[in-house]
């Protein structure tokens, strides 16, 4: 059940940035909660001068960028707990590390420091709000603390290690009161049940199947897979498979719009360059009429020439033979671009999107393939009637 918590720390008035930084970072080194300092990590700065290198890079963002503001935000604490007997300090240190490296993308500077004086260990990381180069601030936006619980859980599940309580669960909780009440809305909750059983068994990582299971799938996959599957609210293979092609109809409809107007764009560019070739060569292939057809002028000019006849024969396919002004032509193609390029655009994040979904419907494809799998192989062990009254005799 690893929390979270993302936490900014201000400047005090009262006291120096200096001051307010070495309280925070003080409190999370204390070597009676860090074991006289064993587990403690930092990254971008010297465990010696925290202070004064997360102080010079916010020196160089108030010379070079601007001064800081009334309510000044000098660092952010992140807090991830544990739950009791799970994890080592050693392990949880590490993933503290991790986390952070992970969610500041490397680029501020931050302390780890692992506390073992409750009986949860935990994680306290402090990283400056400015960045290493002191070119930027961090952003925390409106859903900063969600990211965050969200790598921390994967990180988590990758490590056969517990989350918060799956929404999942939190599903078939409130659900199944429903149901009890005769209101069920037609969720299918054996494939609820389904996604929580595969949760705990990446908490669990027990049994020989299991095992074997793992080399073939490993934990950041299922991890990826389970995380895919609740922020998109999918709660079983049926629903994957009906979203996936949906997305497929959808995909082609628009495919075959882009196609129809790429088309015609094309045919009109074609257009436009044929009046524009016939206008310049308008001169030669009139001189060349007026000599008779000469060979020796076809010779001379026969690039001319030859250009000046393939736009007539584009001319000649045209429905009435009306040959179009070339500014409605380029009109026209300009209306094109714009009609298409909405419906590209969502062509090209639907057919990204379809990678991701066709991708955990595969991952979901192999789950329960190998849950199939072991309940027959279970099926299999179980001796049955007949076979204990043969033995008997």
């Amino acid at each position: 059940m690893a929390a979270t918590m993302l936490i900014p720390l201000h400047h005090v008035r009262s006291k120096s940035v200096a001051d307010c930084l070495k309280r925070s970072i003080d409190y999370i080194r204390d070597s009676r909660k860090t074991e006289d300092e064993k587990y403690v990590s930092t990254y971008g700065c010297d465990p010696n001068s925290i202070e004064e290198q997360f102080l010079l890079s916010r020196k160089i963002y108030e010379d070079n960028v601007r001064k800081p503001h009334k309510k000044d935000i000098i660092a952010y604490q992140i807090r991830q707990a544990f739950k009791p007997g799970e994890i080592t300090p050693e392990h949880a240190n590490e993933l503290g590390y991790e986390l952070a490296m992970k969610f500041t993308k490397g680029k501020h500077a931050f302390i780890v420091t692992t506390h073992t004086d409750k009986h949860h260990i935990h994680n306290h990381v402090v990283f400056n709000a400015v960045a290493i180069d002191g070119k930027s601030r961090f952003r925390n936006m409106y859903f900063s603390s969600y990211a965050l619980s969200r790598v921390s859980d994967m990180l988590c599940l990758e490590n056969n290690l517990s989350v918060i309580q799956s929404r999942y669960e939190e599903k078939i909780r409130k659900h199944g009161k429903e149901n009890d009440r005769g209101n069920n809305h037609g969720l299918d909750y054996n494939s609820l049940s389904f996604l929580v059983d595969i949760e705990k068994k990446m908490r669990e990582g027990k049994g020989k199947g299991y095992e074997n299971w793992a080399r073939k799938f490993n934990l950041k996959q299922r991890a990826k897979v389970l995380l895919f599957l609740e922020e998109h609210g999918i709660s079983s293979y049926e629903e994957l498979v009906k979203k996936t092609d949906s997305m497929d109809a959808e995909i082609e409809e628009l495919n075959s719009k882009v196609k129809a107007r790429n088309q015609k764009m094309a045919d009109n560019k074609e257009l436009q360059n044929a009046i524009i070739a016939y206008s310049k060569t308008a001169d030669s292939y009139t001189a060349y009429m007026k000599s008779g057809y000469s060979k020796k002028y076809l010779a001379e000019h026969e690039k001319e020439i030859q250009e000046h006849k393939k736009a007539k024969a584009i001319f000649e396919k045209l429905p009435d033979g009306k040959i179009p002004k070339l500014k409605d032509l380029r009109r026209e193609y300009g209306e094109l671009i714009e009609a298409n390029r909405p419906d590209f655009q969502q062509y090209v994040q639907l057919k990204n999107e379809r990678r991701d979904y066709l991708i955990a419907r595969k991952n979901l494809e192999l789950l329960l393939a190998r849950e199939e799998a072991e309940k027959e192989e279970k099926a299999k062990a179980k001796p049955s009637r007949s076979s204990r009254s043969e033995a008997s005799l």
